[in-house]
């Protein structure tokens, strides 16, 4: 009686979980099924005929709750699979055993047959996954000299949704800081926000007596996964608002080739967010364009940027658009909405060296022909303000009030908070966040 039982459990169990399904992206296979409650791991058990023995593979589950496993060279016209579930009390389930014909997916247009997706985060949790991304807590302001420090604050990185937001506050408003604590205090990374990601420039310690505290708070992430040569896909609004610099970017892992520029850097966007903000001639380069850079050169600071932009003459830029990264062994192409920003392409018997007319000792010399965008990159997200370098031009720049700062101060967070009366009004609301609804990596 306790057999049969058993028997009739083991038949519901397996009845009553979601069908695993399947997937085929030219060869590669990805099977995957809903999360259940309580599973601790799954894997997918299949045969498509190429030898006489099952093959098993380890499922990993996402951020979307989905199990996903990703099998290669699957070539048969047939798969029978099933799904193993394993739970947190021990016990083990078999899913009932599916049977997918890949014959007429083969037929599909070339269009369709695309690379693995390697990555995707849809951010529709209620917090962001701290698997893919590393929050970044640091009050470096970079060699620009930034006025931001990045902060884990669930009022700078947080996740509402579906989407992403990294979002400027003032310092003064966290509760951690006076406005007498900019002049006079200390802001000690660790001791405020648990954790220093990034000591350089007095990343982790500001005293007052050096300079203000930083008076802005912002967000960046940095993506865990990393991905050499393929597709990156954001959907992304940037920010409006005055002195807002965010970013999309991707840096080298590991820095193969030595500091920058030798190792490469990858902007896809970035942006000076003021409504106001021309220049001599009248274009307009605030809010109204999007720019993107690939950087590249044998040493600091002999930097070869590869620079595009695109400007609206109507409306601006604060709305979603889908910035992509089109990446080969033989190109590097930066789109925004399809249209093509900034591009290199290293033909067949030169390279980035020969190319551009580089002299002296070649750091890429081993490397590919596109070296050093031959290796592994990160994705960076982040919302900067201000800055004595960058976005921020003066004398040949026009904006809606004399600029509060100069490059040449000293101490430049100071004015710029000063004259807080003058761009304030124009920080309205989430518009100064920047929205992120997907981030994708796909693979050639």
């Amino acid at each position: 009686m306790i057999y049969l039982l058993l028997i009739i459990s083991s038949i519901y169990l397996t009845n009553a979980f979601p069908k695993p399904t399947f997937k085929l992206h030219s060869g590669e296979g990805e099977f995957s099924i809903p999360g259940v409650n309580g599973v601790k791991n799954v894997h997918f058990i299949y045969d498509n005929g190429a030898s006489p023995d099952e093959s098993i593979g380890r499922a990993v589950q996402g951020v979307d709750n989905v199990w996903r496993f990703t099998a290669h060279h699957l070539s048969e016209k047939k798969v029978r699979y099933q799904a193993k579930l394993t739970f947190e009390n021990g016990d083990v389930v078999h899913s009932s055993e599916q049977e997918y014909h890949i014959e007429p997916l083969l037929k599909l247009p070339p269009q369709r047959l695309r690379g693995a997706v390697i990555f995707r985060d849809d951010f529709n949790g209620n917090k962001l996954n701290t698997n893919n991304w590393m929050i970044a807590v640091t009050a470096t302001g970079d060699w620009h000299n930034e006025f931001q420090c990045y902060t884990n604050d669930a009022r700078n990185v947080y996740v509402n949704n579906g989407y992403l937001y990294l979002k400027p506050t003032l310092t003064v408003d966290s509760g951690h800081f006076t406005e007498q604590d900019l002049y006079t205090g200390v802001m000690d990374v660790n001791k405020t926000w648990g954790v220093c990601t990034d000591s350089g420039f007095r990343g982790c310690y500001r005293d007052a007596k050096n300079g203000l505290l930083p008076p802005i708070l912002s967000g960046r992430v940095e993506s865990y996964p990393t991905i050499k040569y393929g597709t990156v896909t954001i959907r992304a609004q940037i920010p409006k608002g005055d002195w807002l610099w965010p970013a999309i970017w991707m840096m080298p892992r590991n820095s193969t080739y030595g500091g920058w520029p030798r190792s490469g850097e990858m902007d896809m966007m970035e942006a000076s967010c003021n409504e106001v903000m021309y220049f001599n001639d009248g274009t307009k380069v605030g809010i109204q364009r999007v720019t993107s850079t690939i950087h590249f050169g044998p040493e600091s600071p002999e930097d070869h940027p590869l620079h595009g932009e695109k400007i609206k003459s109507h409306g601006d830029w604060h709305s979603f658009h889908i910035y992509t990264l089109d990446w080969s062994p033989d190109h590097v192409i930066l789109s925004v909405d399809g249209e093509v920003v900034s591009r290199m392409d290293i033909p067949d018997g030169t390279s980035v060296w020969d190319k551009y007319n580089f002299n002296g000792t070649n750091p890429w010399a081993r490397g590919a022909k596109i070296a050093p965008f031959d290796q592994e990159f990160y994705m960076i997200l982040n919302v900067a303000v201000g800055g004595i370098r960058g976005m921020f031009g003066e004398g040949y720049v026009h904006y809606a009030y004399p600029k509060p700062w100069s490059q040449y101060d000293i101490d430049p967070l100071t004015p710029f908070w000063e004259h807080r009366n003058e761009w304030m009004p124009s920080w309205r609301g989430d518009d100064v966040a920047m929205i992120i609804d997907y981030v994708e990596f796909r693979l050639m």
